[in-house]
């Protein structure tokens, strides 16, 4: 067994490696080694290169109220990093709606009895008995109403976590759409306000080449400044003593298994993992409340399609109950340069599911049928 020494060695090369790798160099630490299982840096926010097109792995924006970060951003790409106007929408029932909602587009849309109906029931909400919600289904329905809840947050919520709205918390309610209430979008239906809810800004960011370009260059940098990166590699062991990791095991891109010290190790790997890989394993209570935390999977059909124009939205909402995906992006109006030829378009079609679902052991090619199928039906590509 192979055997290499480093100050620090960071595990996963997403962002907040990254970011730690940068801090670090930053300080005058360059005696680092990150490592990552994927072949091209990045993590989740990576970009993928098939041909001359490119593909996030889900679409990506960078927005941020903090300065350092916004800062190191812009350091990072200078002038690869573009403010880009926001369009998002939502698809239900075979019409567009603004995303942020706006109450005016709504009423249009739904017609005047929908309308009604969600008019009533937010009336009926706001005057009602309140109790102190428990759920998302709850929060949401205080704030929106129950058809609105019904209309526009039920169904891909669902989609996306795979368990029932009431079984989702509403402390997650509240911090994933902190901020958001009926008052505040019937004002800006009318009034444009610099008061921005963090998750409805209508302009973000984003690197030319696609958002793991930010983590390319990033690396570059560090590299640059002595730093080693190990990628394509699998670390199979956290080996510790008096809960101190001293060493991790890795597969490098060889099938070799190499022992890693370091006198300090960040790491990014999931807990899901990270508990099963301690040596010597921890008691037999941690391991069991290890064993249930889960996930959900996240599948990606990225698609090169003949033509353009196909939509004006960077990703649109998918809240459709009668298909499975959940999100559909259009990479050619987050940047032109992710597609490196005329008259083509880079889609992306998102799928959340847990692994022991149908669709997750799908041949890849029934996958990509079911995607394209999904996308006619939605009216957005035609198949044919």
């Amino acid at each position: 067994m192979n055997l290499g020494s480093y100050d620090c060695c960071l595990l996963g090369a997403g962002p907040a490696g990254w970011g730690a790798a940068i801090e670090l160099a930053k300080n005058g630490v360059t005696d680092i080694l990150i490592i990552d299982r994927n072949k091209v840096v990045g993590g989740l926010a990576r970009t993928e290169l098939f041909g001359n097109a490119r593909f996030d792995v889900g679409p990506h924006r960078f927005f941020t109220k903090n300065n350092e970060i916004n800062k190191l951003w812009h350091e990072t790409l200078g002038a690869d990093f573009r403010p880009v106007k926001r369009l998002t929408r939502i698809i239900y029932n075979n019409k567009y709606f603004n995303y942020p909602i706006k109450p005016l587009d709504v009423a249009v849309k739904l017609g005047l009895n929908e309308s009604l109906r969600v008019m009533l029931s937010f009336i009926s909400t706001k005057f009602g008995r309140k109790d102190e919600p428990t759920n998302f289904e709850q929060w949401i329905t205080q704030k929106f109403g129950r058809k609105l809840y019904e209309t526009f947050f039920k169904t891909y919520t669902e989609k996306v976590w795979g368990i029932p709205c009431h079984q989702i918390s509403a402390e997650w309610a509240a911090q994933r759409i902190k901020g958001l209430d009926i008052i505040q979008l019937l004002k800006s239906s009318f009034v444009h306000s610099s008061n921005s809810i963090k998750t409805l800004v209508e302009q973000f960011d984003y690197p030319v080449l696609g958002a793991g370009q930010m983590y390319e260059v990033m690396c570059d940098k560090v590299v640059s400044r002595g730093a080693d990166v190990m990628l394509n590699s699998r670390v199979v062991s956290f080996n510790q003593q008096n809960n101190i990791i001293e060493s991790i095991d890795v597969i490098d891109p060889d099938g070799q298994q190499i022992r890693i010290t370091a006198k300090q190790f960040f790491n990014s790997i999931p807990m899901t993992h990270f508990f099963k890989m301690l040596n010597p394993a921890e008691s037999k209570p941690i391991q069991q409340a290890a064993d249930t935390l889960y996930y959900r999977e996240h599948i990606t059909v990225n698609l090169l399609v003949h033509g353009d124009n196909f939509f004006p939205d960077q990703w649109i909402y998918i809240h459709s109950p009668e298909v499975q995906t959940a999100r559909v992006a259009n990479y050619n109006n987050f940047s032109k340069a992710m597609v490196g030829a005329k008259n083509k378009t880079a889609l992306s079609v998102e799928y959340f599911v847990f692994q022991h679902e149908e669709l997750w052991k799908s041949p890849d090619e029934l996958i990509r049928e079911l995607a394209i199928s999904e996308l006619d039906y939605l009216g957005l590509v035609d198949k044919h």
